[in-house]
This record gives C-alpha cells, sequence and structure tokens, in this order.
C-alpha cells in the first residue's frame, strides 16, 4: 500500500514538474458603454485570440533552442593553458519551421517563430584535454534604446540576460589521414547550462472603425470610431542543462567541419501580457463611453529536446569564423542559426 502512494504522489508531482498547465485569455468589459452591442464583435475577439495562441505557442521552442546555443566552435580541443579564443556569436532560435516545406498544409495566419541570443564567448584551454566555454550577454534599455518611437508603437522596455557554460572533454585527439590535406580533427564530449532571459515591452495609441454595430439608444446599426490605447509586455525565462557528442573533420588548412548530437533538458516559460482601454464614438451620437481590455498568454518549452549538431568553421590564421546549426530532433521542425566569430591564441 505504502509502495502505491507513493508512486501515485510521484506520478502527480512528475506531471506538474514537466507539464505545467499553459493558459491563454482575453477579458472584455464594455459596461463603460452601456448601450453597446458587443455581441457582433465577439466574433473578432475570438479570431484575434485564435491567431494570437496558434503563433505564440511557437515561441517557448525558439526560445528554447535559442539558449542553448553561443558556442561555436569548430575545434575539438583548444590546448592547455593558457591557450584560449574570445569572441562574439548570434544565435536564431526558429520554430514552425514546417512553414516552409511545400509537402505539409499551413495553417492560415500561423507563422514561423524566431528568438535572437546575442553573447560574447570565450573559451579556455585546461589541462588534460578540457576546456572551459564560458558565454554572456546584458543588455538593457538603459544602455541602448532601440528606434521605435511611433504613435501606434514605441519601445517601453528591453532588457536581455543570458549566459552559460560548458566543460568539454577531448576524448580522441587529431589524427592526420593525408598530410596538409585531409584529417580527422578529434572527437568531444561536453556537458553545461544555460539560462537567458528579458522582457520587451510596447506602448501605442491606434485608432479603429467598428462597422455595423448595434446602439441602443436610438437602437440602430452605426459605424463607430473607436479610439484606443494599448501597452503589452512579452517576457521569457529559459534555464537548460545539456550535453554534446561531436566529431571534427580538417580539410585542407583553411575548413573544419563538425557534425554530432546533444540532449538539451529546458525549464522555462514565454509569456505575454496586453491590457488597453479606448473611447468609442460616433460624430451623431457623441462620445459613448470607454471599452476596456486585457489578455494574457503564457506557453512552456517540451522539457526534452534532442539534436542533430553540425557546422563549418573557417580559419583565416588566427581568425576564425564559424556557422552552425541545431536541429530539435524530436520534432524535425525546430532549428537553430548560429554565427560566430572569434580570436584564438
Amino acid at each position: 500500500m505504502k509502495r502505491i502512494t507513493l508512486t501515485v504522489v510521484l506520478t502527480v508531482f512528475l506531471s506538474c514538474f514537466f507539464a505545467p498547465s499553459a493558459y491563454s485569455w482575453i477579458f472584455i468589459d464594455p459596461t463603460g458603454v452601456p448601450g453597446l452591442d458587443i455581441r457582433g464583435l465577439l466574433d473578432t475577439v475570438r479570431q484575434i485570440d485564435d491567431v494570437i495562441t496558434k503563433n505564440f505557442k511557437n515561441y517557448p521552442a525558439a526560445f528554447a533552442l535559442s539558449n542553448v546555443g553561443g558556442y561555436p566552435i569548430g575545434d575539438a580541443y583548444i590546448g592547455n593553458f593558457p591557450h584560449m579564443f574570445f569572441g562574439v556569436s548570434m544565435t536564431i532560435g526558429c520554430a514552425n519551421m514546417k512553414y516552409f516545406d511545400e509537402d505539409v498544409r499551413r495553417e492560415t495566419s500561423v507563422y514561423p517563430a524566431y528568438a535572437p541570443n546575442p553573447v560574447l564567448y570565450l573559451g579556455l584551454g585546461l589541462a588534460g584535454g578540457f576546456d572551459l566555454l564560458i558565454k554572456a550577454m546584458v543588455f538593457s534599455d538603459a544602455m541602448y534604446r532601440p528606434p521605435l518611437d511611433q504613435e501606434s508603437a514605441t519601445l517601453s522596455k528591453f532588457n536581455i540576460y543570458s549566459g552559460g557554460g560548458k566543460l568539454r572533454k577531448n576524448l580522441i585527439g587529431p589524427i592526420t589521414v593525408l598530410p596538409g590535406l585531409f584529417g580527422f580533427g578529434g572527437f568531444t564530449v561536453s556537458a553545461g547550462a544555460d539560462f537567458m532571459e528579458g522582457i520587451i515591452g510596447i506602448n501605442g495609441h491606434y485608432k479603429y472603425r467598428l462597422n455595423n454595430v448595434f446602439v441602443n439608444p436610438p437602437g440602430a446599426y452605426y459605424s463607430l470610431d473607436f479610439d484606443a490605447f494599448y501597452n503589452f509586455n512579452c517576457k521569457w525565462s529559459m534555464v537548460a542543462a545539456n550535453a554534446q557528442a561531436i566529431g571534427y573533420i580538417n580539410f585542407l588548412w583553411v575548413f573544419d567541419l563538425y557534425a554530432g548530437f546533444g540532449l538539451a533538458m529546458t525549464w522555462g516559460y514565454t509569456k505575454l501580457d496586453a491590457s488597453g482601454l479606448g473611447t468609442v464614438s460616433n460624430p451623431s451620437l457623441g462620445s459613448l463611453g470607454i471599452i476596456k481590455a486585457a489578455a494574457g498568454y503564457k506557453y512552456y518549452p517540451k522539457f526534452f529536446m534532442g539534436l542533430f549538431i553540425a557546422g563549418l568553421e573557417v580559419n583565416i590564421w588566427v581568425l576564425k569564423v564559424t556557422a552552425e546549426t541545431m536541429v530539435n530532433i524530436s520534432n524535425g521542425h525546430d532549428i537553430s542559426l548560429q554565427l560566430g566569430t572569434r580570436v584564438q591564441f
């Protein structure tokens, strides 16, 4: 009996831990305009909610992929201390890439999701074939505010924080096959942890025309002017543990190619909160009152993510330029694109 009870408790606990409930909702408060019949607007609200829900569900996968990126490197081993490198990289997590597959039917108004993660990264060679890789980025609107300042959309917040590290072990060293032409670069395993979080806030002012809306009194249909003020905040937070195994090939002295597999376990969420209000008026009826609205969406990434990793590095003396991609083999539809450049000594 105790074993059964323990099994049930663990099952419930793990179910809550690995599959937290997501939500989406929109609330409309028309009480500020007593004579307005909003039943004709409900279909429009449902359509908006449906589009936001289907699109926003893709962003956790994009951010999860973006979070575990940021270490593009085409060398199986940096070398013993004090060998090191430092550079910059940009990772873009891409979800719902089936949108571009002509053999898969597209959902109406559902598009790919993109999540950027720019970082500074560095590597330090340790003894015994070990490397330490570190990435970090701190950016806030106090440092620089992107130029978005229009009446319809003004940037109010823009903060991104990202970091992580991994320890690599070179299990097999380089093996020359054809001197100066082709060789096996080595085989490396790694394990580490990553995090990223951020918030983007936008305020705006927009005017809409509501057509064929019933107003009582006077008991007739009118076209109304809706002068709306809104704000929304998009937040995300991701923490991941990951492990990878990668093999390297050297071609000539310029190109390093590599490929392998990885596994990432991610905890996190993406969240969208919005609110707004607007005055409703008509030239002949005057001001009718105020409508208020609020909405909230929150979704989570899948806990497990299997990865196929491939990359190409170009060596220009101490300067190295790397292009890398990771494919989520758990669904085959989500990928990340990485570009990095570094100076290695």
